[in-house]
């Protein structure tokens, strides 16, 4: 399971496993946001999809259910770097938009910060490689190896 990535002026990578953040990422206020359910779906099939939060609204189980992916809880940006680590990062993309997330996007091999429901931190936005208006676009960004390509070219 993995996802091919050819960029101009780099090597070619490769993900397996693609870390989420869930509030202000793929939730506003805890509920989902409309789209991200079918196009989780559609990674699925390539990626390890793991959700990583603090759970501040108490949904993160029930998502993850509904994603049918994995779920770690994880209080601290420091945690979310480690399991980066703990994983390879340059065999990660991660989607985030908190202070917490900066870490992690700065660990992994493609890291899309999103400008949610919920804002976004100057931390996560200097640490990302990709800026992406809402979580839809960088799910279908993934999803398009030639699209992050042209996002990506040197």
């Amino acid at each position: 399971m993995a996802l091919r990535y050819e960029v101009a002026g780099e090597e070619p990578f490769e993900i397996e496993h693609l870390l989420l953040d869930v509030n202000g990422t793929l939730t506003d206020r805890g509920r989902l946001v409309p789209g991200v359910r079918e196009r989780v779906g559609g990674l699925r099939a390539d990626l390890d999809i793991r959700l990583l939060s603090a759970d501040t609204f108490g949904t993160m189980e029930e998502l993850a259910g509904e994603l049918r992916v994995q779920a770690t809880r994880i209080s601290t940006g420091m945690e979310k770097g480690d399991l980066t680590r703990e994983l390879g990062g340059e065999r990660c993309a991660a989607i985030g938009n908190g202070r917490n997330d900066a870490e992690m996007l700065a660990e992994v091999r493609l890291g899309i910060v999103v400008l949610g429901p919920e804002g976004l931190s100057p931390q996560a936005l200097s640490a990302a490689r990709v800026l992406c208006p809402s979580i839809t676009v960088a799910l279908d960004l993934l999803a398009d190896p030639r699209a992050l390509a042209a996002t990506l070219r040197r």
